[in-house]
Parts: structure tokens; sequence; C-alpha cells
């Protein structure tokens, strides 16, 4: 069984992103080392960490070897939390830099120093220690082992008192030691890297936790931006063990026949990417989408890249897709995005933030091809799906579109992967036949979905986007007025059908009203015939009695049998 005292106790810094990536903060009762170049936010950062510990109630002690008070005091106010960190008297900063002529004189040591600010810390009950730029300092002591054995006192000194110590110094890119104190790095068990280099003419920096003894970390070099909030490391970890509920609801496109297409819409929480070439209507299908969320209640944000919010509505507007009211409800966040002003980590903290606080249910991002061209030292496809994963995470249900080139004609590949990354796909493109374009499209792909896969006319009018019947030719579908004319064709050959149906019922009405007629006809013959038939019978049978009445013998010879009778009557008396 681990002893208390062999577990590593760590302080959170209160920079969210930087306990994150370590894991619950940096190591109490030591130094951690923070080593980078000119301007890569050393300073920043330990200012950044004291102000996050007074807001907690503790105190702090900055100790600078390089800037005056009063600069420190002027770097800390540019920011959102400078002004409480100045204000508070649990602050207390030392000014501990070398006179200016002051030269090389022999061997010295920290003890002094560090009573002053154990004082200090005492005074103002500081858990985090301050000292900027010790290298400064450590520069003028000739004997390199000696430098490194006042690091060592530091060291002693953070676990006598408890102090959870930032050691900044300066190093070069390649480096991870600090100038004028090689070897210090084997010595502290923690060690963070700031860099800052251009790219494409804008400053990029970077965080990477070199070492953390005892403890998991990430240790990948991550991209870092300083803006008036702070220091911000602006891509998210993904967690492996959060999980995401998987819903069946389907949520409409804002296109009828698109989403049965779909099988009555995309699903909750997944993402769908709309690709093609410019003028496919990207951005009418997204506008769509937008407009059947607000329809539905749920907040959409709305992210444009190089399109200004009056023009992209009053364009939509023109095909029947109304956002400007659910912008004035509040329904829709409407946020336009300069591609080129700022690098790809900025925009995604920018999408980041509007997605904490606006907290939408829908996002919609067009295009993130233009976003893919702001310059970055980690590449598109990191920004890409640091987004997608976010977002999916948040069951925010995200539509993205992007912009394909015309080397790519059929509109099947994308910038940062995204096709790979989005769970449904739609490719827009043109249908050129006989001098004519029109709009087409087709479901590349939907994952959890049955889905046609044949190409369809996307017609755009008045009254929004909707898709054309299918109209084959063989192997072909028919577009734009090749589909009219065969509708038309189709048309007049049903009318064509119907009144030839038409007159061919009405003569099999005539034939059966004939056949009726003649009908009737016969049975009277038949009723005439029967009655004489049965007049003939009875005349026939009159005949034949009065016939056999003729030809009855006793009518002939009545004598004879009045004698007969006569003797009978006479035996009888």
């Amino acid at each position: 069984m681990n002893r208390a005292e062999d577990i590593l106790e760590k302080r959170r810094t209160g920079i969210a992103d930087l306990d994150r990536v370590t894991n619950g903060g940096l190591p109490t009762g030591q130094a951690t080392l923070v080593l980078g170049e000119a301007a890569a936010g050393k300073t920043v950062l330990a200012l950044q960490v004291l102000a996050h510990s007074i807001e907690r109630g503790e105190g702090a002690v900055f100790v600078s070897f390089e800037e005056s008070p009063a600069q420190i005091r002027r770097d800390a106010a540019s920011f959102s939390w400078g002004q409480s960190l100045l204000e508070s008297d649990r602050l207390q900063i030392i000014d501990a830099r070398p006179p200016i002529d002051s030269e090389s004189a022999g061997n010295f040591d920290l003890d002094g120093l560090l009573s002053v600010v154990a004082a200090a810390a005492t005074q103002v009950g500081a858990l985090w220690i301050v000292f900027d730029g010790i290298d400064q300092l450590l520069q003028y002591q000739p004997d390199h082992k000696a430098a490194i054995n006042q690091i060592r006192r530091v060291e002693e000194a953070c676990e006598q008192y408890g102090w959870t110590l930032l050691l900044t110094g300066k190093a070069t890119r390649d480096s991870t030691a600090p100038a004028h104190l090689e070897g210090v790095e084997f010595l502290l068990s923690a060690s963070l890297v700031l860099s800052a280099q251009i790219v494409n003419q804008q400053l990029n920096r970077s965080l990477r936790i070199a070492k953390y003894r005892g403890s998991d970390h990430t240790a990948d070099e991550m991209p870092m931006l300083i803006d008036r909030h702070g220091i911000t490391l602006p891509y998210h970890g993904a967690d492996e063990r959060a999980d995401v509920e998987a819903t069946n609801e389907r949520l409409s496109l804002g296109v009828e026949r698109l989403d049965t297409l779909l099988g009555g819409g995309i699903y909750r929480g997944s993402s769908l990417l709309i690709s093609g070439r410019p003028g496919t209507a990207k951005s009418t299908l997204a506008g769509a989408f937008a407009e059947a969320a607000a329809a539905r209640g749920e907040r959409t944000l709305y992210i444009s890249f190089d399109e200004l919010e009056g023009p992209y509505v009053r364009n939509l507007e023109s095909v029947g897709i109304n956002l400007r009211e659910p912008i004035e409800a509040g329904w829709v966040c409407f946020r336009t995005l300069s591609a080129y002003a700022a690098r790809v980590t900025e925009h995604f903290l920018t999408i980041r933030r509007l997605l904490d606080t606006f907290e939408p249910h829908c996002l919609v991002i067009d295009p993130i091809s233009a976003m893919l061209k702001a310059s970055a030292t980690e590449g598109a496809n990191m920004a890409t799906e640091q987004l997608l994963d976010l977002v999916r995470r948040r069951g925010i249900t995200t539509i993205i579109t992007s912009l394909s080139g015309e080397e790519d004609p059929e509109g099947e590949a994308t910038q940062g992967q995204v096709s790979t990354l989005a769970d449904s796909w739609i490719v827009l493109d043109y249908n050129v036949r006989a001098g004519e374009r029109n709009r087409s499209l087709s479901i590349v792909k939907s994952r959890g979905t049955g889905h046609s896969n044949q190409q369809r006319e996307l017609l755009i009018g008045e009254s929004g986007p909707d898709l054309a019947d299918i109209y084959e030719n063989g192997s072909e579908v028919l577009m734009g007025t090749a589909r009219v004319t065969r509708e038309l064709e189709d048309a007049a050959a049903a009318r064509r059908r119907s009144l030839e149906w038409e007159q061919r019922r009405t003569d099999l009405e005539e034939q059966i009203a004939q056949a009726e007629k003649e009908r009737r006809r016969l049975e009277a013959i038949m009723e005439l015939e029967q009655k004489e038939h049965t007049e003939t019978s009875r005349l026939d049978e009159e005949t034949r009695g009065e016939i056999r009445q003729q030809r009855d013998p006793d009518r002939d010879n009545p004598t004879a049998n009045d004698e007969v009778q006569d003797r009978n009557d006479g035996d009888q008396s």
C-alpha cells in the first residue's frame, strides 16, 4: 500500500486546459521549470496562474529577475483577470533584478532571497511562488555546478514550505534546458516548454509538457493562444471513456424530398458535409437547415467565413429562406469570421467559446474549407477532427459545407479529410448538357441510413430549394430543359392516352347501348313469340279435344246403351 507521502499531490493552476493536459495541475511542494523563447508566454502563464490562485482565496508571490514591478503590473493589467490580481493584497511582487552594472565576483547563494520570499509567502498565505527569469540572476554564477545547487536549494524550500513554484527561463526552440542552467531539467520533476514561431507571417505559439515525473499527461505539442483572457490551449483532448447516447430522432434539413431520401432527415447529433463547386447552393441548403431548426424552436450557431451577415441573409431571402426573423428572435447566432485574419487555432477557440456561451442545438459552418486556409503549424486535419469530435460529444447536429476545386470536378475530395469524418455526405455539382448547366445532388454516404444512390436535380426557386422528379433516358438522368421537354412529352402522351381512352370508352358505351337495345328488342320478340306459342298450344289442345269428342262412339250410337240400361233396371225390380 502506498504511503500518503509517496503519492504525488497536485495543485490546480486554474487554467482549465493546462489542468486537463496535466491531469490535475502541477506538483505540490516542488518546482516546475517553464522554458521558452522570447514572446512565448512564460510570464503571462505565471501571472495567470497567480491570478487564479488569488481568485480561490490563496496568496501568491512573484519574484522578478528581469522586469520591474511596474512592468509586471502593466503586463498583468492588459488581461481580463489582471485588475483583480493587482488589486489583491494577497499578491506580493519582489524585485530581485541584479543591479544594472553588476558583474560576476565569485559564488553567491539564494539563501537571503529565499528568506525574503518565505517571509512574504507567510504574510499573504502564498501557495504559489514564481521565479521569473532566474537565469538572469544565475548567469552571474561563474560555477555551473554551484548554480545547479542553488536550484536544488529552491527545490528544498518548496518541499519545506509546501510551495508550488514556477521557475521560468529562456531556451531556444530545440533545447529543453535554460540558458546558463544546463542540467537543471534533470533535477526538477516537471518541465513545460513554450515556443513561438512565425508561420505565414503570423506568430504561432505552442506548449509541450516535456517532463512530468510520476504523472500521466499529454505529451503532444499543443497549439497555445494568448488573448485578453490569457493563455488557452484551444484543442480539446478526446475523452475516450466518455460515450454519447445514440438517438434515432431525425432532424429535417428543410427540404422535404431530401428528408425523404435520407429516411426522414439526419440523426440528431450527427454531422453532414455538403461539398460542391461555387454556386451549387451549399449555403442555400445550410440556410434551409437553420431555418427548419428555428421553426422547431432550436438554437443554431451559424459561422460564415468571409461573407457578412447582411448580404448573406439577403441572398437567402431571394430563394425563399428567412433567417432574418430567427436571428432577431435569438434562435440563430450568426457570426462572420475572416479566414485570413486569424490562425486555425484562433478560429477553433472562437467557435468553442461561442458553443460554450450560446449552447446551440445545431451548428453550421459555411464553408469550413475557408477556415482551413488559415495558417497553422498543426495542420488542418487536427482542427477539423477536434472540432467535429467536440460537437459530436456535445450532441450538436452539425452542417459543414466545403468548397470543391475545379481540379476535382466530381467534388468527392475535401480539405481536412472532412468527408471521412462526417456521418453523412452530400455532393452538389453541375450537370452540363446541350449547352445548359443545372445543379445536381447526390448522397455519397449516410451512416445508419439506407439512401438512394441516384443523382437528382436540385431546383432553386422563390419558395426555396427542392428536388425534381427523376426522368431517365436510358442510363442518363435528364435535367433542366431536357427534363422539362421530357415532362411535356410525357404530359402530352398522357393526355393523348386519356383522350384515346375517352373515345374508346364512348365507343364501348355506345356498343353496350346498342347491345342493350338489341337485347330488349329480342326479349320483346321472344315474349311475343312466347305468347303466340302459348295461344297456339291452347288452340291446338282445344282442337284436339273437339276432334276426340267428335270421334267418341257413344256419341254416334246412343240406343244400344239405353237398352242395356233398361234391362239392368228391370232385374232390380
